[in-house]
């Protein structure tokens, strides 16, 4: 069990950004954050999530922390990676780590260590279903090429495409057109402003809350392209949930968008599903990992001490 007292190290380390904090049964005692990576799963992956995660613990005031959990983009996918990172973070900080997805903290963190579906809805789009016997059923999270559908990269890219098409004539006007420009500056070419950036996923998902605040606004391009995203992440969960557990919290940088997550939450409930408020934050689900090895997730978490 979780000791009330206990101090940990709890990182959450996306595509976008990455958080280090220092925390206890009462939240958040220290934090700093810095841009994410390109995640775990990527060519020396592990080595850079480790620097990131090594440097940002250094920015931290003295915290005696006792253990150290991590959350990192592509751990689920890339266990060598995540056992690689564990091992590089007990040799530089001389504490116990336990490394897992991002995505897994996140369901920890929502759901309270349970069983149910987490989804997942910031720059990129997953929904991780876990059964209280520790059966995990994963949908999306493929990254922007392939997958992330209805996330914030998804709504980005489409609200961009809008604007293209809207100037090339093969689609109506829409309000987007503006905060696009505003969006790039002095850059003009919106193909060359995504693609300069590494992980271009980050840029795309930076016009998402415009496409999302035209959408509440009325603008009937960026209304058919918030409610699609809603449906696709709405499909994605009802895909991860089990017969014996229906509840669905969601997460992610979208839920800052009220009118947005009532539409998803309309999806979600037209799917048979049940919306829980989320218990926690992918940085809680950081410190419990850190705390305890008796959750269904365990079979998913690589620890090294």
């Amino acid at each position: 069990m979780e000791r009330d007292d206990a101090v940990t190290l709890a990182v959450d380390l996306g595509k976008t950004r990455c958080r280090v904090a220092v925390m206890s049964a009462r939240g958040v005692l220290e934090g700093v954050e810095d841009e994410g990576t390109a995640g775990a799963a990527v060519p020396d992956g592990a080595g850079e999530v480790s620097r990131r995660v090594l440097d940002l613990v250094r920015r931290l005031p003295a915290h005696g922390a006792s253990a150290v959990g991590v959350g990192a983009a592509g751990a689920l996918t890339d266990a060598v990676a995540a056992r690689e990172i564990a091992t590089a973070l007990v040799s530089g900080l001389r504490l116990p780590v336990a490394v897992t997805s991002d995505v897994v903290t996140a369901h920890v963190g929502a759901l309270g260590g349970g069983a149910g579906v987490g989804l997942v809805a910031g720059t990129g789009a997953v929904a991780l279903g876990v059964t209280a016997g520790g059966e995990l059923r994963r949908v999306d999270g493929w990254g922007p090429h392939l997958g992330d559908l209805g996330g914030g990269s998804w709504i980005g890219r489409e609200g961009m495409r809008a604007v293209l098409r809207a100037e090339s004539g093969l689609g109506p006007a829409t309000g987007l057109a503006a905060d696009l420009a505003g969006l790039i500056g002095s850059e003009g070419d919106v193909v060359r402003w995504v693609s300069v950036d590494p992980i271009p996923a980050r840029r795309l998902a930076a016009f998402a809350p415009a496409v999302l605040g035209r959408a509440a606004a009325g603008d009937g391009v960026a209304v058919e392209i918030a409610d699609q995203a809603a449906a696709l992440l709405a499909e994605s969960a009802h895909a991860a949930s089990g017969p014996t557990s229906r509840r669905v919290s969601v997460l992610g940088g979208l839920t800052g968008a009220p009118w947005f997550v009532e539409r998803l939450v309309d999806a979600l409930r037209s799917r048979g599903l049940v919306p829980v408020a989320p218990a926690g934050s992918a940085l809680d689900g950081a410190h419990i990992i850190a705390r305890r090895a008796d959750l269904p997730h365990e079979r998913y978490i690589h620890r090294a001490q």
